[in-house]
């Protein structure tokens, strides 16, 4: 979420997609409201119950698992946090900046610490 938070205060609009029915769902119960108020100020997208089934051309292509809604959504860059193992995609048509943070990125996994320092470099490389 920090991530956000700093592409938030660069002026960035953000948008989140979200496997689960809620996002930051394991979240301390004190961070949980200060992310989510932060989240409404800065207009922050989020697609719940959505899964990413292909990035090509800076576009993700989701579906929405509730109802099948098909979802595209236009990226001038795109920071992939999916899982607990790096998730590839097919980069080669991919024109914008692609990163992979947090426990996707191959590094330390199940590490807090290197996965909230990953989305902190990656979001101020931005």
């Amino acid at each position: 979420m920090l991530v956000v938070k700093q592409l938030n205060n660069k002026g960035y609009d953000t948008s989140i997609v979200e496997m689960l029915d809620k996002v930051a769902i394991g979240e301390s119960s004190t961070v949980l409201p200060l992310v989510i108020k932060d989240f409404k100020e800065h207009n922050v997208t989020q697609y719940v119950n959505t899964k990413v089934n292909n990035i090509k051309d800076n576009v993700i292509y989701a579906t929405n698992t509730k109802d099948g809604t098909e979802i595209t959504i236009q990226a001038d860059t795109i920071i992939n946090a999916l899982g607990s193992k790096k998730n590839i995609f097919d980069e080669t048509n991919i024109k914008v900046p692609l990163t992979y943070v947090g426990d996707c990125s191959g590094d330390k996994t199940a590490d807090i610490a290197s996965a909230i320092r990953s989305g902190y470099h990656a979001a101020n490389a931005i």
